[in-house]
């Protein structure tokens, strides 16, 4: 490997002490995914909360995203953002125009890659059903039903599920799923603090025993709000939990639902839907991560010319052996980056 580096001011006797770091991340790729999205709260009026007590408890025994963002208001062209990685045009509530959509999207890429998806929603009438409203079950929280139909990435009716399919052996649950409360249990409805201790309730009623399960059985849950409720600059709650999440409270900044749809993707090798090509993978969280290697001379790393003045070559033979991206970090004597 060959890192050419270009500086002004780096003009240093201290080179020689070099040491080069690399930290690798591998994205696992869990057995099953569960992905709840809750509705219209932000970071702060959720996490530390008394009225959300098992949201709470999923932060702490998981990677709790404490700087995770919506990207629009309001709700549905979020939920078609993080399926699709674009909004298709839609920047309402209504039944888009020009469904069944053809774009790529999640749904699509894992069937057509050999994986299995499916999506929950609490209170549809019927599995495939296209309706619009139908008592507490509201479509746009739904994005896959716009891309219902057998064209070209489209999406089967057998995918589009009632919350009552959601299997008890959760052996037989897909390889990533979505759970959609009504629009009371997500919070969307009502007032605070009601609607987060109904939507609490409804995590912990539907969820906490299929996390039991995940933490056994390579698997995992996703917890996250599509946005806020114009509260606080579209920050929102967002947890990972399972055997392969270091648990933690991570405070990088900027994530957001394209970043999401990348990982997801990258879990599954799948080709990136519209922005999330361009979107950061979530690498850090991972508790299969190989930690930091230095490598210093005796591993053949070597800089010229040394000091350097203007322009420097860093090389070193590479006998790590590691998948995922590489981190090369290079230290002067006094700890500085």
């Amino acid at each position: 490997m060959i890192l050419n580096t270009t500086t002004k001011q780096l003009s240093f006797t201290i080179v020689f002490l070099l040491s080069v770091v690399i930290r690798t991340f591998g994205i696992p790729r869990p057995d099953h995914v569960v992905i709840c999205v809750m509705e219209n709260h932000a970071y702060q009026q959720v996490i530390g909360s008394t009225a959300a007590p098992y949201i709470n408890h999923l932060s702490t025994i998981g990677a709790n995203m404490v700087e995770y963002y919506g990207l629009t208001h309001p709700s549905q062209p979020n939920y078609i953002m993080l399926f699709s990685g674009d909004n298709q045009g839609e920047t309402t509530n209504n039944v888009p125009v020009g469904t069944p959509f053809s774009t790529p999207n999640l749904g699509a890429s894992l069937l057509n890659s050999g994986f299995t998806f499916a999506g929950y929603s609490e209170d549809l009438p019927a599995i495939g059903s296209l309706v619009d409203v139908s008592g507490l079950y509201a479509r746009k929280h739904s994005p896959w039903v716009h891309w219902q139909g057998t064209g070209t990435n489209q999406i089967p009716a057998s995918c589009n599920l009632t919350l009552d399919n959601f299997p008890t052996d959760y052996n037989l649950l897909p390889d990533v799923s979505f759970v959609i409360p009504n629009l009371n249990n997500a919070m969307h409805d009502g007032t605070d603090p009601g609607r987060i201790e109904l939507g609490d309730r409804f995590i912990y009623d539907y969820l906490s025993p299929y996390v039991t399960w995940a933490m056994n059985n390579n698997s995992l849950l996703i917890v996250l709000f599509d946005e806020d409720d114009y509260f606080s600059a579209n920050h929102v709650p967002c947890i990972f939990v399972g055997p392969m999440v270091q648990p933690g409270q991570y405070f990088q900044t900027g994530y957001h639902h394209y970043d999401m749809l990348k990982t997801i993707e990258d879990m599954y090798g799948l080709p990136y839907a519209g922005n999330s090509a361009g979107a950061k993978t979530i690498e850090e969280i991972w508790s299969n991560s190989t930690g930091i290697t230095a490598i210093n001379s005796e591993t053949k790393s070597s800089v010229y010319p040394n000091p350097v003045s203007d322009l420097s070559q860093i090389t070193f033979e590479n006998k790590l052996c590691f998948n995922g991206n590489a981190k090369l970090q290079v230290y002067d004597i006094l700890g500085n980056i």
